[in-house]
């Protein structure tokens, strides 16, 4: 994968922006595209009861494991509300 490529649910790599003030600290635009990684992987193999799902950092087509129904879900739309869906497609 380049550094320009996308990800779902990730925005654009800020690469056009220093990563560090003079000071050494990370620049605000680098700290909010860190956060959203760390955001972003931790639903990476995230699973629990249908009634823990994920409520914040979704994107379409990211997974969870509802061990309520024993399967694997996936998000099919974030707006104007959150659609999960079986292996199917049926909602869940």
């Amino acid at each position: 994968m380049s550094v320009n490529s996308t990800v779902p649910g990730l925005a654009p790599l800020p690469s056009n922006v220093p990563v560090t003030d003079k000071n050494g600290n990370l620049t605000p635009v680098w700290l909010g595209w860190l956060n959203s990684v760390y955001t972003w992987g931790q639903g990476l193999g995230q699973s629990g009861a249908t009634s823990a799902r994920p409520t914040l950092g979704l994107f379409i087509g990211r997974d969870y494991f509802d061990t309520t129904l024993g399967y694997k879900v996936t998000v099919k739309t974030v707006s104007p509300s959150v659609v999960w869906v079986n292996g199917a497609g049926t909602p869940v």
